[in-house]
């Protein structure tokens, strides 16, 4: 998995994380599911497009992860479900979760 120096965590948790930094930690979790590299699983998704389209099981299946990653609760509603269909659509979400939570706090 992507795994970001402590620096680099301390600015994601003051600025927030960027869609990209999300999409890495994605594909980084996607890899270690899967047991192949990063470059491999980035290469897979790259071939559906800019979009990263993957399954939305896949997505689900590493939710949990996600939001215990950046400390975050994606809400269950339909903007949510739809983002479940592509890696940035779902890191897109993320990050808006991520600056609504800056925010409030």
């Amino acid at each position: 998995m992507t795994d970001f120096p402590t620096a680099a965590r301390c600015l994601m948790r003051v600025a927030g994380p960027t869609v990209e930094q999300i999409i890495d930690v994605v594909v980084g979790l996607l890899a270690d599911e899967r047991g192949q590299s990063e470059a491999d699983v980035r290469d897979d998704l790259e071939q559906g497009g800019w979009e990263l389209p993957i399954d939305s099981l896949r997505i689900v299946e590493i939710l949990a992860r996600v939001q215990q990653e950046f400390g975050v609760e994606i809400p269950a509603d339909v903007d949510s479900a739809r983002a479940l269909r592509s890696v940035r659509a779902f890191a897109e979400v993320v990050e808006s979760v991520c600056t609504t939570s800056d925010r409030s706090s």
